[in-house]
């Protein structure tokens, strides 16, 4: 054998065994193509397509840091690697380093121009920058190169939703629903864009459209009752309320910066004076923790704090903040009413919102709390004169009028110790209004 056949042998070998380990990954046979790419790059450590594909699975498993320097290797052995920049534009954008993914996204499109997944890529970072008339170009570009992919033309609705071009936004989110007629999903971004513009009449046409395939879906069921207000719906349903914040655990807290969201300080500063006037640390209860807001702001006050929340995956979040001794996914009147843990404050901050009727909750706080324990909670605030105290909006969430919230912590057991009227965030460029609430068990 000449010195250019084995060279040549050598190659089909290497790249069999890359085959072989690539088959392995996509089979979800991590550790067995873990074995594979180790032994390649034993033996070819500069092999970039290695490089990247172990990267790749380091990422899968949990391991950011070596999966970044793998491919970066593999970016310093081939420069023009392509999809090696879009998969590591991926990688920085589930960090949420959306600064470095946008690089990597340019880097490959400049690489490959019709690579309509990575202009794709690089429009939903740039949207997240901000740089919204960028971001609609990367996606229409993508469109351009695969007009019928369906997650393109959301993308581009959520561009010009955040843009404020809600006609376009709504003509594209149409688009999707023509391509992918039966996902529940894309009706409830229509939906809001369809709110957002003022177009309720065409909103509850569309619910109807959607409950037809999809009869008892939450999200529907919750919309149309918003919308019509036809229905007695004392609270929105666990089932709303789970796959609602399920799906938007990870844009929360980025989302929630940019409406200026107040309720967590104002929980935190009526909890502040609690323990300033007590004079001890405190066992709390956050009921509906979503992602743990409340947890940093809460712990210089806390002895204990036990989060609950109905959302899995916001939990997760709140877990990552590293502030609660304890978290629990659960109804919250539910779980409150079984509490045997001795508990000083209850606070739930912009949970109620989805609440109509508070009594039980009230009742549930009041039963488990210490003896001159305290209840803060935030609600929306209406002005309306509302036989039911409450009314639902075509939003989604509940609003309660002040004399509503004295009678039901009355009711309760319990004494008002301040009604205080703030605003809580913003939306759509306008205030929210609500109470803050902290009552005291006698």
């Amino acid at each position: 054998m000449t010195i250019e056949e084995a060279d040549t042998a050598t190659a089909v070998d290497i790249d069999y065994a890359l085959a072989v380990a690539i088959r392995l990954h996509q089979t979800e046979q991590l550790v067995e193509a873990e074995t594979m790419y180790k032994t390649i790059l034993d033996q070819f450590p500069t092999y970039p397509e290695a490089l990247h594909f172990y990267g790749l699975l380091k990422h899968q498993k949990g391991d950011n840091d070596q999966a970044i320097s793998l491919i970066e290797q593999a970016l310093a052995e081939a420069p023009e690697y392509s999809d090696a920049y879009n998969n590591l534009g991926n990688i920085f954008n589930n960090l949420e380093q959306f600064e470095k993914a946008a690089e990597c996204y340019s880097k490959a499109l400049d690489l490959t121009p019709d690579n309509a997944a990575a202009h794709n890529n690089y429009g939903v970072v740039l949207n997240r920058l901000s740089r919204v008339e960028e971001a609609i170009e990367a996606f229409s570009k993508a469109i351009a190169l695969m007009p019928d992919n369906a997650e393109f033309y959301k993308n581009l609705g959520n561009g010009f939703k955040k843009q404020g071009d809600f006609t376009k936004s709504i003509k594209a989110y149409r688009k999707v629903i023509s391509l992918k007629p039966y996902k529940s999903e894309n009706y409830e971004y229509l939906c809001v864009v369809l709110y957002l513009q003022g177009n309720v009449e065409e909103a509850i046409s569309l619910v109807k459209e959607w409950l037809e395939f999809d009869p008892e879906n939450p999200l529907a069921l919750h919309r149309l009752y918003s919308y019509t207000g036809e229905l007695d719906l004392p609270r929105a349903a666990d089932e709303y309320i789970a796959q609602t914040f399920d799906s938007f655990a990870d844009s929360f807290d980025m989302v929630l910066k940019r409406l200026e969201y107040k309720a967590p300080f104002l929980v935190a500063d009526a909890l502040k004076q609690i323990h300033i006037k007590t004079g001890k640390a405190l066992n709390i209860l956050d009921a509906g923790c979503g992602t743990g807001l409340c947890g940093p702001l809460m712990k210089p006050y806390a002895a204990k704090i036990t989060g609950v929340d109905l959302s899995a995956k916001m939990m997760e979040r709140a877990k990552e903040r590293d502030c609660y001794d304890a978290l629990h996914q659960a109804e919250l009147t539910a779980f409150i009413d079984g509490y045997s843990a001795e508990c000083d404050v209850i606070v739930s901050s912009d949970t109620l919102v989805y609440f109509g009727d508070l009594q039980p909750v009230c009742l549930a706080a009041a039963k488990v709390l210490q003896t001159g324990g305290h209840f803060i909670f935030t609600v929306e605030r209406t002005d309306e004169e509302v036989a039911a105290g409450y009314k639902i909006h075509p939003h989604g969430r509940f609003s309660h009028t002040a004399a509503y919230l004295n009678a039901v912590i009355e009711s309760a057991g319990m004494q008002m110790l301040k009604l205080e009227e703030n605003r809580l965030r913003f939306e759509a460029g306008e205030p929210v209004n609500g109470f803050l609430v902290v009552a005291q068990t006698v």
